[in-house]
């Protein structure tokens, strides 16, 4: 079924804090269930939003990438609460999320970790439901939809519905940057439709630029793949398959032809011929050379492009088969959990309320990690500069107000990105592994890690 935004995010999308409210996840499925169901698990132990006045040191692990701006709220939060200390540690992305499980059931267990999805962590009793501490600050009387994707079932077999096992400061949103000196060379505009986008994908990679840059090293293929999947099958059995809804099945016509456009345009050179050796931290620098028409990203990406390109650089939604069709995008919570065996729950879950609703902390949650942050409807908006990073919040209301936003494919499973998705997009483009036989892989594995 497919469920319209809560919130009218169309009529509403110049307010940044409505635009926030809907979160990427909302919409697309009936399984985002409304948090008053019976499948909803309030937490066992007790909870109090009274920090006290002894010294309380929490520990926190986040992305290499979030560190900074963890450290900046961390500061804010203190001033607030001078007992607290919040100590912030980095480790890269896909290794902080591979470390996850080991790092969870040790003995040396951060108060708050960053993760992508779940995998087996609720199963395994490793993080926290947070019920109670949505009731004690509130979060039970915001706008539902952007919890959603954060909710559990307790087997941890089915997301979009059941507890809420994290929050975080603010949501992702993918799409592709393009140079607009480049773009102007080629006497082109902003492509609306899939065929615009690849005949501009030919006459830049024919002028001599990279038509499309990407990080195929770290799972940057998987993004216009995602997109071009939604765009032949739509979003609904995608979202399935992120939410491991039952018989969701990824193995489909849609993914074949997607896999097969991907791979044909690496072949035919539209994208960058180093993509495979090309990862997250590196891919920026490439950018900024100048040679490349487009380059898919999220908006976490747009305040170092706009700082990097003053006034060239712009922002859009992957184009549709056609311009009246619906635009994806893939969107996520920057979600931070609270481990079980944490010893400072309270003052961990009193941070995580602090950089949803604290002013300062929102405008750093959009300014350093570019994101559109969470919180209630109201809250505080962050001021922004004409863009890219400017554009990423209209292209937000555009996709959300039209129910096109959608949890990562790489979030499907703990397993999911670093161990099916990054090999074998990388072996996908290269030739040495077929769409169908592709399409066939990622869902045996998805199944195989599932358990099903």
């Amino acid at each position: 079924m497919h469920l319209k935004s809560t919130n009218d995010i169309a009529t509403r999308a110049r307010r940044l804090a409505a635009i926030a409210l809907a979160t990427a996840t909302a919409g697309i499925m009936a399984a985002c269930s409304a948090p008053g169901s019976s499948a909803v698990q309030v937490a066992a132990s007790p909870v109090s939003t009274d920090l006290g006045t002894a010294p309380i040191t929490l520990n926190l692990v986040s992305d290499t990438p979030g560190v900074d701006a963890f450290k900046k709220m961390a500061d804010g939060f203190k001033k607030l609460h001078p007992n607290v200390t919040i100590n912030v540690t980095g480790q890269d992305f896909n290794t902080l999320i591979s470390n996850a499980p080991r790092m969870l059931a040790s003995g040396n267990v951060p108060d708050l970790v960053r993760l992508a999805s779940f995998g087996n962590l609720v199963k395994d009793k490793l993080i926290s439901p947070l019920d109670g501490y949505a009731k004690a600050y509130g979060w039970d009387k915001w706008p539902q939809s952007q919890f959603a994707s954060l909710r559990s079932n307790q087997e941890g077999t089915v997301r979009g519905k059941g507890s809420l096992y994290g929050a975080g400061p603010g949501y992702g949103l993918t799409g592709v940057y393009y140079n607009k000196t480049i773009l102007t060379k080629l006497s082109g505009t902003v492509p609306t439709t899939l065929d615009e986008f690849e005949a501009l994908l030919k006459k830049a990679h024919g002028a001599g630029y990279t038509g499309l840059l990407t990080n195929g090293k770290d799972g940057g293929l998987t993004y216009p793949l995602q997109n071009l999947i939604m765009d032949y099958g739509g979003a609904a059995p995608v979202q399935a398959w992120n939410y491991n809804q039952p018989g969701a099945n990824i193995n489909t016509p849609a993914t074949v032809k997607a896999a097969t456009t991907l791979q044909s345009w690496f072949t035919n050179g539209y994208i960058n011929a180093n993509t495979n050796s090309v990862d997250f931290t590196s891919a920026p620098a490439e950018w900024q050379k100048g040679q490349s028409l487009f380059w898919t990203s999220g908006n976490w990406s747009a305040p170092a492009a706009d700082k990097a390109l003053p006034g060239k650089v712009g922002f859009f939604l992957f184009p549709s088969i056609k311009d009246t069709d619906t635009r994806y995008a893939m969107s996520a919570s920057l979600l931070l959990a609270i481990p079980s065996k944490s010893t400072h729950k309270d003052a961990a879950a009193a941070f995580i309320d602090y950089v949803q609703t604290n002013a300062a902390a929102r405008q750093i949650t959009f300014d350093q990690l570019g994101l559109l942050p969470a919180g209630p409807e109201g809250a505080s908006v962050p001021t922004v500069a004409p863009g890219a990073q400017a554009d990423t919040e209209t292209q937000f209301a555009k996709a959300s107000g039209s129910d096109g936003l959608v949890e990562f494919m790489p979030n499907a499973t703990a397993s999911m990105s670093v161990s099916t998705l990054i090999p074998q997009t990388q072996l996908l483009v290269s030739g040495k592994v077929t769409p169908a036989a592709f399409a066939a892989k990622v869902q045996s594995d998805y199944t195989s890690s599932l358990g099903k």
